[in-house]
């Protein structure tokens, strides 16, 4: 009886340490993509001296349910994603991922949410002192929670 209580609760312990790793990994996947999609953007406007004309995720007046803002997203993350990629700076940029975080038209966090793009900050988003940055719904894959939301801004910039 003994021994098999032991077994029972070793493993209960590997079964929370695997979800531990397995969160800590999609955690670390997101925001590296996140790093390299600020990294990709500050090359463009540095080229281009704007940023691109891409549709807004949110708007300013009331606030759209979840479901609205999903579909906001899609447009929002393939705008970006054609714009950074008629530039030339997505080659060779995400080629180490697989499909289902990049497809050649979106890019997606480890939860399969569109990455969104944000050309100013928002209150129900999130607070930068950078003018644009990039987000991820993270694992609720709810935009409006901001418990667990990623920001590239936590992230440093890597200048190329």
């Amino acid at each position: 009886m003994t021994a098999i209580a032991l077994l029972v609760i070793l493993l209960g312990l590997m079964v929370s340490l695997a979800r531990h790793v397995r969160a800590a990994s999609a955690d670390g996947l997101t925001k590296d993509v996140l790093r390299r999609l600020d990294t990709a953007m500050a090359v463009y406007v540095q080229k281009y001296g704007s940023i691109p004309a891409v549709p807004e995720f949110i708007g300013d007046q009331q606030l759209p349910a979840e479901t609205m803002l999903r579909r906001s997203a899609e447009r929002n993350d393939e705008a970006f994603i054609r714009a950074l990629k008629l530039a030339g700076l997505l080659s060779g940029t995400f080629d180490d991922l697989s499909i289902a975080y990049y497809d050649e038209v979106r890019v997606r966090d480890s939860w399969g949410s569109p990455i969104v793009f944000m050309s100013h900050m928002h209150p129900a988003i999130g607070m930068t002192p950078k003018v644009w940055f990039f987000f991820s719904a993270g694992p609720d894959r709810q935009y409006l929670t901001r418990d667990d939301n990623l920001y590239s801004y936590d992230q440093p910039v890597v200048q190329q």
